[in-house]
């Protein structure tokens, strides 16, 4: 079944191929079109950047959810290995597996699958542990640059202290499929990202109206190996695919 977090992805992965089309009818507006595009595209390319270097970044993060009263998300990374951990529920990367983590029946219990692809992290996944409102950095990552080929996207940035870190924050408008009907919702999105390149806040809307929301609450360049492995006393089952 495809869960929301997964059609939200879907949405922005589809948007290139229509904004191709798209720019191709607009016959004698196309310059500004393309004008608007190369805009966009620069202002946005220090926030790739910034994303894009924190993949080899070694931190641990606390996010904080819009709306969420239970604990805080946990996303820790020591390349190649990375995990979201919220609670007793944990969904583990590395080059050679993949753990997914949380209760059942009273106790924890953790699948236990082979990576094939060797997978940084799998949204659905992350948010099968995470619940809804958060988001992946590679995600995020995706969104903007997805954001940097709408010919009718806009950008304002913005500087921000976020959990100590000075960050470069970015709201995106305009983010719609130029295919679309008339009542196709923009997909806007803000996003804060700290100088070492670590996602400091998110904040967007899908075209369902679902809102994910997350904001950095904490920073630590050091890690606990711990995360990388299923919880103490956990049940392990070896299986070939996950299912969150």
């Amino acid at each position: 079944m495809t869960t929301p977090r997964a059609h939200f992805a879907a949405r922005f992965v589809a948007i290139p191929a229509a904004v191709v089309l798209g720019i191709g009818s607009l016959g004698c507006g196309v310059i500004d079109t393309v004008r608007n595009v190369v805009d966009t595209a620069g202002i946005l390319s220090e926030f790739s950047d910034r994303l894009g270097k924190a993949a080899s970044l070694t931190y641990t993060a606390e996010y904080r959810i819009e709306g969420s009263d239970s604990d805080t998300v946990g996303y820790v990374q020591q390349p190649p290995n990375s995990a979201t951990v919220k609670g007793d529920g944990r969904m583990i990367f590395t080059p050679e597996h993949m753990i997914f983590c949380g209760p059942a029946s009273g106790r924890v219990t953790c699948q236990k699958a082979p990576n094939h692809a060797a997978a940084a992290g799998d949204p659905t996944l992350v948010a099968g542990v995470a619940g809804p409102g958060f988001i992946t950095p590679e995600v995020a990552l995706g969104m903007v640059a997805i954001a940097a080929l709408v010919p009718d996207a806009d950008v304002e940035t913005s500087e921000r202290t976020i959990a100590g870190q000075k960050s470069l924050c970015a709201d995106v408008t305009g983010i719609k499929d130029p295919n679309a009907g008339p009542d196709e919702v923009a997909q806007d999105f803000s996003v804060c990202v700290t100088e070492s390149g670590v996602l400091a806040a998110f904040n967007g809307t899908t075209d369902t109206g679902e809102k994910a929301s997350l904001e950095l609450v904490s920073y630590s360049d050091r890690v606990d190996g711990s995360a990388f492995a299923p919880p103490a006393g956990a049940e392990i089952v070896d299986v070939s695919v996950i299912q969150s």
